[in-house]
């Protein structure tokens, strides 16, 4: 094996596929990076069994051949060397010698046959979604996931196929779900040939990684599809799988607000800095703030016998009865983040202990519900 890279393609591929590679493991394989030279181009894959991660980069090969080699110690040294063209070279004793102008390491490689096969990266992809719009989704979605690892079916976010109403017209609507049990964030978007017939779960790790590659700055379509218990995911220079969660999600229909509530219309930014200062003054994990709903605007306030207290006043449009309701203030922040800064937030809400959904005006293909928190 023998080829020349340019150092920042190198380099990008290398940060991409490093953070997919097994930290702790009980096979010492599992912590190096497989590196194959075709005709045209450089693969470099990475695997913790759960997750795997298949990299094309755009090489000058003059033989081909394979090889593994640590991880972060290959990352590191070419994170280092000068800017420019890269040489690799595979030498006798599975030595991967690595150059670029007055810079010249040999690495100790493991041969590539020792390397474990990639689950699910063979698998074709056939479904399609816009690249923006996943990207999309799973920001809006993946800051509800649990962080309780024992809650191991709410450790990743819900796909599922939406066909009703005029969805039935037009094709496939993908529908993402996320909840940690004190929160739901969901979003329904259009997609193309994807297929599946259940409800899966796919883990949060998977869907962060994701995101990592995902080029925004293109409208090239991004393939996905379900195929052998993986979600697979495929742009023009990568390839993702990665093994779904095996255990049935919740009913989040009983979560969602039975009734339209009553509605407090406000600027989704506005929300958000009011948020965060009055958030400064909370010690409590739970990070409670109280809402106080009436007429003449909104009042955010919050209170801790270490710190003080914080007052906050906000326009909004409010025509209820007058409402106090006690709210996570990063529940909230999260939500209203996750928004554009420009959009207008409507707030659905259902008394003091009832769930609130939280849902940008006139488009309510994205909700946030939150549960509330006892005023004391």
């Amino acid at each position: 094996m023998e080829l020349t890279v340019t150092k920042q393609d190198l380099s990008k591929a290398l940060s991409a596929t490093q953070s997919v590679v097994e930290k702790k493991t009980t096979m010492p394989i599992l912590s190096n990076v497989l590196i194959s030279a075709t005709d045209k181009q450089l693969r470099i894959a990475s695997t913790d069994y759960e997750i795997t991660m298949l990299l094309r980069v755009k090489a000058n090969v003059h033989s081909t051949g394979s090889t593994t080699v640590n991880a972060r110690v290959f990352t590191d040294i070419v994170r280092e060397l000068p800017d420019g063209e890269v040489k690799l070279k595979l030498t006798e004793g599975e030595r991967l010698e690595i150059s670029a102008k007055n810079s010249k390491f040999k690495m100790v490689g493991v041969s590539a046959e020792e390397y474990p096969s990639l689950p699910g990266i063979a698998a074709e992809v056939t479904g399609r979604v816009e690249a923006k719009q996943l990207h999309e989704m799973i920001n809006k979605t993946l800051y509800a996931v649990s962080q309780d690892e024992t809650r191991f079916n709410l450790n990743g976010v819900c796909f599922e196929l939406a066909q009703d109403g005029a969805a039935k017209k037009k094709g496939s609507n993908l529908r993402m779900v996320a909840t940690d049990g004190h929160r739901l964030a969901m979003i329904t978007r259009p997609v193309e040939n994807l297929s599946f017939a259940e409800r899966i779960i796919v883990p949060k790790k998977g869907l962060a990684e994701i995101r990592k590659v995902i080029d925004t700055a293109t409208d090239r379509p991004v393939g996905m599809d379900v195929k052998d218990g993986f979600l697979l995911i495929e742009t023009e220079d990568a390839k993702i799988s990665m093994r779904l969660i095996d255990g049935e999600f919740p009913d989040y229909n009983q979560v969602l607000p039975a009734k339209a509530g009553t509605l407090a219309v406000t600027q989704s930014s506005e929300l958000a800095q009011a948020l965060r200062r009055v958030a400064l003054m909370v010690t409590d994990k739970a990070k409670g703030v109280r809402l106080d709903f009436s007429k003449s605007g909104l009042k955010i306030s919050s209170s801790s016998p270490e710190l003080g207290e914080a007052r906050e006043s906000l326009d909004v449009k409010y025509d209820g009865p007058d409402l106090s309701v006690g709210f996570n203030a990063r529940y909230l922040l999260e939500m209203a983040q996750s928004l554009d800064e420009s959009q207008t937030l409507v707030m659905a809400l259902t008394g003091e202990l009832g769930a609130a959904k939280f849902y940008a005006e006139g488009d309510e293909s994205y909700i946030g519900v939150v549960m509330p928190m006892r005023l004391t």
